[in-house]
């Protein structure tokens, strides 16, 4: 039986990326909302959008209806005036919710305008701006802080009747709410009677929010010192931010209906709200600007004459196997509509080769493409590596291209201003990041808040093991003085457990260090964008959020291996009359295996670690194929599970090289019988259980994520065709649970 819905739904939530301020991590939110029966829940962090896309996927997933939402910041006056007026910071809040798309898009250019306009302080915007973007919108007074109830604490009656006046009249009264909670604090007790006098006298309805800044009341203490970290202040320190409260917590509907036992309807229009709210994103829209070939040729006609020539190139005529592969690939890329995508990709590309600019030889799964080959994108051959397609581009499962690209690190810039100065300004920008309050950076942070001395602090935080995925948790578990530390010193006990419950949070904001997006439109059009605070401006959402709705991001990486192998070749141009080809030197170069074997490998990319060189010694390659495995075995789960040891075992000739079926040689017989890659892993799908390459990639993806009952799924269809081809079941169990 259904549990029926709540009459009560949180309007008025921060969750992780109210920096330092919310502390409700999205997943643990959604959860609790579905715990207590609620329908629908709203993200309302403080002036952005951060954390939009990825809770409204999370929340959709978990059959809860996702309200998209921002408490703004409101100037007094015009946003480009930067004075206070008596107001700290200079703003008022205002909570804003979106009832559908054109209200989602109009929050989005609001948002916007506070940073790339408003910023003081704080992303401000101003009434101007508010009524233009109004359309679609539901408006709530918000805290202590929005200006009806600054103007109502103040003893200012007629200005607080006239500011609400002017939001019922930007909004539209029915979409202006007077916003009532009960946080314990005396002032919002006075507030609160005002609000419903107000609301009676002006035609006014009101909405029953919690402020909600964690999830459970017992999680106030840890908030307490994230607003410590964030002001950088000490607990200890009487003149300091702080709430006053211990109620900014996710309530439940009967704790709510008890609040505001006296004025019911208060909460019930929670749910009236949230039924008014009915945006729905559409994640399968694609987003490419549109690349115009020189000439005004057609694009396709002009991809398709590039690829052609570029085939011709690098393979001279083309073989069966190369046409059947070309032919497909075009298809593909002409059905998911990727043509711009791979024109603008080899542009730009085209363009650094042109100013001598040193490129990459590409990376990562575009270089299962032919075409992306013949184009120049990448510098490796797909079929002699028996990279696969469907890796990169997978028709059955489409995703967005996922092309990195590495450039001298000196003058990558000048890339980034070509790609600037063709799709304008407007539509391209670098990308934000975010910094997360990990183990050992939480447990220090805390430290300091708490007034522990650093030498102590120091200590505990250096017993967690150099891993990023390790939690509090699980170093307590696995480091026994870390553990002992917890069980006998009070003080280490409340340092670990307060750490624990601000671990993973959201910590800052930041520029991707290689990630640009170029858009079909304004950027603002698209997404809510956000302004560093040294003046640069970049995307409001992050990287996975603008795959999700359709936006082309690329990575320029700025490489200075390539940087020093361009300096090099011109001291020796210059030093030695020299002219060195670094494409034309041989794959098979003795002199460069022995000192590979040496491991003599200080300054070379990805391979000059002591455990890399350690890796070396050990397998001492001798062909091209071992440092591609080198590089892929130098993992923790191959080291951690003994892969690697068998690795070198059976090249070293120590352990008979053997196949669980002999269909597995031809796959596995580079990697000595050892399943190394990930194509690896698709081959053997294919060849052994039948899978077409398409579903293979899908294989490969649920083997990452480690979902059990997607992986139960998986072995039985692998088990079944493996069976219909002849394979002993034993032997397909085996291999599956190897895979």
């Amino acid at each position: 039986m259904n549990k029926p819905h709540s009459d009560f739904v949180h309007l008025h939530v921060h969750t992780q990326y109210s920096l330092l301020d919310g502390a409700c991590r999205l997943d643990r939110l959604i959860n609790t909302a579905a715990a207590n029966g609620m329908h629908a829940c709203a993200i309302t962090d403080h002036g952005n959008m951060f954390g939009a896309v990825e809770f409204y996927e999370k929340a959709v997933e978990r059959g809860i209806k996702p309200i998209i939402g921002c408490e703004i910041y409101v100037a007094p006056r015009s946003r480009f005036d930067k004075t206070s007026h008596g107001i700290k910071h200079a703003s008022y809040h205002l909570v804003l919710l979106a009832k559908n798309l054109t209200g989602y898009k109009n929050l989005m250019e609001i948002v916007s305008s506070g940073y790339l306009e408003g910023f003081y302080y704080k992303p401000r915007v101003d009434k101007e701006v508010l009524s233009r973007y109004s359309k679609g919108l539901i408006a709530m007074s918000a805290c202590l802080k929005g200006e009806v109830p600054h103007f109502i604490l103040s003893d200012q009656w007629d200005s607080a009747v006239k500011a609400a006046g002017e939001y019922a009249e930007i909004f539209g009264k029915e979409n202006f709410y007077l916003e009532v909670q009960d946080n314990h604090i005396e002032e919002q007790s006075r507030l609160n009677k005002d609000l419903v006098k107000l609301a009676s006298r002006a035609g006014l309805q009101l909405v029953a929010t919690n402020d909600v800044h964690y999830i459970d009341m017992s999680d106030a203490k840890a908030h307490d010192v994230l607003l410590c970290v964030q002001t950088q202040s000490m607990l200890e320190e009487t003149d300091r931010m702080k709430f006053h409260t211990d109620q900014l917590y996710f309530k439940s509907r009967d704790e709510m209906m008890k609040s505001f036992a006296d004025i019911p309807e208060a909460v019930l229009n929670t749910s009236r709200i949230a039924e008014k709210c009915q945006l729905e994103l559409d994640f399968s829209e694609l987003h490419l600007p549109r690349f115009s070939p020189p000439g005004g040729e057609d694009g396709e006609v002009f991809f398709n004459r590039l690829v052609d020539e570029g085939i011709k190139k690098r393979y001279g005529g083309g073989s069966g196997e190369i046409k059947r592969r070309l032919e497909y690939e075009k298809k593909v890329i002409k059905d998911l509509g990727y043509i711009s995508y791979f024109l603008i990709v080899w542009d730009f590309i085209n363009f650094a080769r042109s100013k001598g600019i040193p490129v990459g030889p590409g990376r990562g799964s575009a270089a299962g493409s032919i075409i992306s080959y013949a184009l120049g994108i990448t510098d490796i051959d797909p079929l002699r590596y028996g990279l696969i397609f469907e890796r990169f581009l997978n028709p059955s499962r489409v995703t967005m291209p996922d092309i990195d690209i590495d450039f001298c690190y000196e003058r990558r810039p000048e890339v980034i201003d070509y790609v600037i100065q063709k799709y304008s300004k407007e539509n391209v920008a670098q990308i934000i990041t975010f910094g997360t309050m990990m183990a050992k950076g939480v447990l220090r942070d805390v430290g300091r808040v708490m007034g522990m001395p650093y030498v102590e602090v120091d200590k505990i935080a250096k017993l967690v093991p150099n891993d990023p995925k390790i939690t509090i948790e699980q170093a307590v578990e696995i480091e026994p003085q870390l553990g002992s530390s917890y069980e006998r010193d009070p003080q280490v006990q409340q340092l670990i457990d307060t750490s624990k419950r601000l671990e993973g949070l959201t910590r800052h904001a930041s520029i991707h260090a290689a990630g640009v997006v170029i858009s079909d439109k304004p950027l603002q059009k698209r997404i809510p964008l956000f302004k560093t605070v040294d003046d640069q401006i970049t995307t409001g959402y992050a990287m996975k959020s603008l795959e999700r709705i359709g936006m082309l991001k690329m990575d320029f990486l700025g490489l200075k291996t390539l940087t020093v192998i361009h300096q090099t070749m011109q001291i020796a141009k210059r030093t030695r009359g020299e002219e060195i080809d670094i494409d034309a030197i041989s794959l098979e170069d003795k002199k460069t295996y022995d000192l590979l074997v040496r491991a003599e490998t200080s300054g070379v990319f990805q391979l000059e670690s002591s455990g890399m060189r350690d890796l070396l010694r050990r397998i001492k390659p001798d062909r091209f194929e071992d440092l591609i495995a080198i590089l892929a075995l130098y993992r923790p789960g191959p080291i951690g599970t003994g892969m690697v040891d068998d690795f070198i075992k059976r090249k070293n000739g120590e352990v008979e090289v053997k196949y669980d079926h002999p269909s597995l040689e031809t796959i596995l017989k580079e990697t000595y019988g050892i399943m190394v890659y990930q194509e690896q892993v698709m081959q053997i799908a294919g060849v052994l259980a039948g899978f077409s390459m398409a579903e293979a990639d899908n294989v490969r993806k649920v083997m990452s994520k480690k979902k059990p009952e997607a992986m139960a799924q998986l072995k039985t269809k692998f088990i079944e065709g493996a069976v219909r081809k002849s394979v002993v079941k034993e032997t397909a169990e085996k291999i599956f649970d190897q895979i």
